[in-house]
């Protein structure tokens, strides 16, 4: 009895009613902190980089950061990923450099009187580069060969420049924009592909290419080659039951003729003959002068005789 006796009048005393008072507070105080200390992370919420005008993001440390918030039941209520945003202010960072930023409260909005306790990762790393305007010439990308005999004899892509819009650092490496592949395959005729698309590199990404499509006009033409043979015998053509002595000056001829290469590359002095057809002289004159004439392969043209024309001197 004794012992109770002294705590109730310690109690009663002024150091007791401290004593109380002090515990009371730490009573509350936990029945506060436990009333508003629920705990809520948030995952995987998009961060948004802000650049400086005329510049955009290269490369960031993160794209997305995990926010642990703490505070009471209506605090946390309306909290969700997609009413957060988590900004990175880099405007006034006009350099190449890297921009490292420390995440704070004040990076973040979030709806409610929630606590911030921490934001994963703390820190983030960007890189900015400058946005520039780039004009370079369309090339033209084929497929295969066309057949023997078949040359592409001339292109024209319209328009034979784009621009190109993008990081300053992925078109310094850009000299040119291809476009679609043709399949040269098979093709004996020109081809007219409108609407064409252009490529870049499969290692360029993000850029954008003005105009998108192309006009491309490809000539496909025949493609002959000239032999020259030199020093043919030029033979008389005489009419039926003549046989005059015959004197032709001259009497050899250099022939040019012309074909398709595989046909060309075969072709031998041998398979070609040259005359002059004495039928065409009037019956009455000698002598006279005859244009040189050729018999050829088939497939094989004339292009020109050296000379053209002969003397004729007959003899009975």
């Amino acid at each position: 009895m004794k012992t109770l006796r002294k705590i109730i009048d310690f109690l009663n005393s002024r150091n007791g009613t401290r004593f109380l008072s002090v515990v009371v507070a730490v009573v509350v105080w936990h029945a506060i902190k436990t009333a508003t200390s629920n705990p809520l992370p948030i995952t995987d919420i998009p961060l948004i980089i802000q650049p400086p005008p005329g510049w955009s993001v290269v490369d960031s440390s993160a794209k997305s950061v995990n926010i642990n918030f703490r505070g009471t039941r209506d605090d946390l209520r309306y909290l969700n990923r997609d009413a957060i945003k988590v900004s990175l202010d880099g405007r006034a960072h006009t350099a190449t450099n890297p921009l490292t930023k420390v995440l704070g409260p004040a990076d973040v909005n979030a709806p409610g009187n929630a606590r911030i306790e921490n934001i994963i990762p703390a820190e983030v790393t960007v890189r900015f580069d400058r946005i520039i305007k780039k004009q370079v010439p369309v090339r033209l990308e084929t497929l295969n060969i066309l057949p023997d005999g078949f040359a592409l004899e001339k292109t024209v892509i319209t328009p034979a420049t784009v621009e190109l819009t993008g990081l300053a650092y992925l078109l310094d490496n850009v000299d040119y924009i291809s476009t679609t592949p043709i399949d040269l395959d098979g093709r004996s005729r020109s081809v007219n592909k409108r609407r064409s698309q252009l490529v870049l590199p499969e290692t360029i990404t993000g850029i954008k290419v003005d105009p998108a499509t192309v006009t491309v006009d490809l000539t496909i033409t025949e493609h002959f080659i000239n032999t020259t043979f030199d020093g043919l015998t030029i033979l008389p053509m005489l009419p039926i039951g003549h046989c005059p002595t015959i004197d032709l000056t001259p009497d050899i001829a250099n022939v040019t003729v012309r074909g398709r290469p595989e046909l060309m590359h075969k072709l031998a002095a041998e398979d070609l003959r040259l005359f002059v057809d004495l039928t065409a002289l009037p019956a009455n004159r000698k002598s006279g002068t005859l244009p040189i004439r050729a018999v050829l392969p088939s497939g094989v043209l004339l292009v020109s005789t050296d000379p053209d024309t002969v003397k004729i001197s007959l003899k009975e």
